[in-house]
This record gives structure tokens, C-alpha cells and sequence, in this order.
């Protein structure tokens, strides 16, 4: 479906759980102007799940009235603020830091994972020490999976590249569910770059012990991309 249909199907559904099922489809055209005014229309939406599924879906426009749009939500719901911090992340916006860094005391373990796993990807060397000393009194294994992969991103030494790497295989062994998730996922971001061979083998032995069925999901689809990547 193109921009002009899905367009007109937006224009014509008023369910949300339908246009939630639209809005994604939008993001491959999000840097058309009709597209992102449709968009940025629904940044104001009285819902938040379709002020979210809006940001999501303009991911990938740079336009410094997006970037702008996008700090003004930054004191919106939690689960449009997390968008908020991916696309922050995105695009490498140094105007964001003080916020990422703000909310590393948030309440919620899911806007401070969100908050430091942006901090790794808009490369915030500077920062490096904030998450550190931010690690030494984190309870949630969540946020600390999302710690030591910045932490490797941002990693300047081998012995610190090792280090971060040990800290995330150790995280393997959470009894929490979640924070095993996001592991996964963070080793297989790593492995789709660097050492993929390791990272396939950590992963295999993971899925013979592995009770959880979405990690089980996870770790299968993980295993089998890393063993294409190219």
C-alpha cells in the first residue's frame, strides 16, 4: 500500500487499534511532507498510544521541526517519552543529554533503560562516567542490561570492551525475565558487528536452559539472523 492509500485509510478510520495498525505503515514515507504532516497531526492526539505510534513513525526524519516537536514530548506519558528517547538516540541529539541523564532517577526501571541505552547510542563519551557512578546503586537488571551495552558501545580500551561484555553475559543469569530479553538482544546487537561467532555459541547454550518462551522466541530468531548476517 502506498502513501496516498494509507493516507486515505488514516483519514477515513477513527478506531484506534486500526489506526495503530496504519500509523507504522507510514514510517517508510515519514520524510514526505504530506506524510509528516499527517504525522505531526497526530503527535497531538488526545491518545497516547497514537502520539507514541506517530514518533515511532517518524523515526527516521531529521528535520529540525520534528527534533523540535519531539523535545517539547519530552515531559509527556512514559510510553511517549521512551519514543521521544529513541529518536533522541537516532539521530545523535546533544540537546537531549541533560534530559537522558535527568530521568536515570526515574521511577519507572523502563524510561531509565530507555534513558541510558540512548545515552550509548548518540555516542556521549562524555557522559561515560555519569552512567558508571548511575550502575554502582541500580537495583533493576533491566536498566543495568541497558547500562553495560552503553557502556560497551562507549567502551574506548579493550580491557573495558571486555569488562562490559563479561557484565552482560552475566546478565544472562537474572532471574529476571525482562532484563534476560533485553540481554538477548543487546549480545545480538553486538554479535550482528563484532564477534559474531561468540556470540552465536553464548547464545545456543542460552536456549538450551532458557524457560521463557518469548526469550525462547527471541534467542531462535537471534541465532538464526546472526548465522545469515553477512
Amino acid at each position: 500500500m502506498d502513501a496516498k492509500q494509507l493516507l486515505k485509510r488514516l483519514k477515513n478510520t477513527s478506531d484506534e487499534n486500526q489506526l495503530l495498525k496504519i500509523i507504522p505503515n507510514l514510517g517508510k514515507y515519514a520524510k514526505g511532507k504530506t506524510v509528516e504532516e499527517a504525522l505531526v497531526a497526530l503527535m497531538e492526539s488526545n491518545s497516547e498510544r497514537i502520539r507514541a505510534a506517530a514518533i515511532d513513525a517518524l523515526l527516521t526524519n531529521p528535520h529540525k521541526r520534528i527534533k523540535k516537536l519531539v523535545m517539547a514530548h519530552m515531559t509527556d506519558t512514559n510510553l511517549v517519552k521512551e519514543k521521544c528517547f529513541e529518536y533522541a538516540g537516532y539521530h545523535w541529539m546533544k540537546q537531549a543529554k541533560p534530559i537522558l541523564l535527568a530521568h536515570l532517577n526515574d521511577d519507572d526501571y523502563w524510561i531509565r533503560y530507555f534513558a541510558i541505552l540512548n545515552i550509548g547510542d548518540m555516542k556521549s563519551y562524555e557522559l561515560k562516567e555519569d552512567v558508571k557512578k548511575h550502575l554502582e546503586s541500580e537495583i533493576s537488571d533491566v536498566v543495568r542490561s541497558g547500562g553495560y551495552l552503553t557502556l560497551y558501545l562507549l567502551s574506548e580500551t579493550d580491557d573495558e570492551i571486555e569488562y562490559n561484555r563479561q557484565k552482560l553475559l552475566q546478565l544472562l543469569n537474572s532471574p529476571d525475565e525482562e532484563a534476560r530479553f533485553v540481554t538477548i538482544n543487546a549480545l545480538a546487537d553486538i554479535g550482528g558487528h563484532f564477534e559474531k561467532e561468540k556470540v552465536i555459541q553464548v547464545l545456543s547454550k542460552q536456549l538450551d536452559i532458557e524457560e521463557d518462551e518469548d526469550n525462547i522466541v527471541v534467542l531462535t530468531r537471534s541465532i538464526r539472523l546472526l548465522k545469515y548476517y553477512r
